[in-house]
């Protein structure tokens, strides 16, 4: 479904690789988890294969293929039919995802309508239905809120909501529950995983939370310094390491009663 062949991307011409050397497989259905430092391309690498890097950012060399197209060979028109529908992302605080003055309901129905041609009475009925499968269970008054009015869980669901609505072949999740407390992970970490369930939706999700990895993933890659320190599945990170690197990310996570929960 999705392969990264020696990506590399920077920021500016003359400037040093934030990501080199990148290579990644992914399959239908499968949760791959990325973990790292602040700072060591983890939303780059998403933003690469989003085709949203910001400012001066760039795919400086390598391939990025999502099924049988090759993603820099898409136009503008291409990736604006392929964003939110095949291909989708949810930001870390879908809260700045949205526009402050605009409802919620005005938003989504555009979304929709952008990329069907239907009446807005029928995309609003999509949208509801939506977001009441992510356990909103007052739909319609989520809908005329504006996005100060939600709570952060909230404005996650709804974010995730847009992001699922035309169910996506791929997934691309920006550490979507750092910001939330712990009861509340624990329900978008669920509620992601009923995604693949229903859909079949790849999931490719970047965290801080070795604990959400372990808990999510398939497989989980260790990224430092714009590269892969180690890959595989949950058992052999946990129980085998190859780098130094990982071997400390292990040892960071507190202990309680000797024992890491990871």
């Amino acid at each position: 479904m999705l392969s990264i062949q020696n990506l590399s991307v920077k920021y500016g011409k003359n400037a040093v690789p934030a990501v080199q050397g990148i290579h990644l497989e992914m399959k239908q259905g499968e949760i791959v988890s990325i973990v790292g430092e602040s700072g060591s391309g983890k939303t780059t690498l998403l933003r690469a294969i989003m085709g949203c890097l910001p400012g001066s950012g760039y795919v400086a060399g390598g391939n990025i293929r999502f099924g049988d197209q090759s993603l820099a060979d898409l136009s503008p028109e291409e990736w604006r039919n392929l964003r939110g529908t095949e291909l989708s992302m949810i930001f870390q605080d879908s809260g700045a995802m949205l526009n402050p003055v605009r409802r919620i309901g005005s938003q989504y129905v555009e979304y929709i309508c952008m990329h069907q041609r239907q009446e807005k009475k029928k995309a609003w009925k999509q949208a509801t239905e939506m977001l009441e499968k992510m356990h909103l269970t007052d739909a319609d008054r989520v809908m005329r809120s504006y996005p100060f009015q939600l709570s952060g869980g909230m404005r996650q669901r709804v974010g995730i909501a847009m992001a699922m609505t035309f169910q996506p072949r791929l997934l691309l999740a920006d550490e979507p529950t750092s910001s939330l407390d712990v009861t509340t992970q624990s329900q978008i970490v669920a509620q992601m995983l009923e995604l693949r369930e229903k859909y079949g939706t790849g999931i490719l999700l970047v965290t801080h939370n070795l604990g959400t990895a372990v808990c999510m993933a398939d497989r989980i890659i260790v990224m430092h310094d714009g590269h892969f320190a180690d890959a595989g599945t949950r058992e052999e990170i946990l129980n085998g390491p190859v780098s130094d690197y990982t071997r400390k990310l292990l040892e960071s996570v507190p202990a309680m009663g000797g024992e890491r929960f990871v």
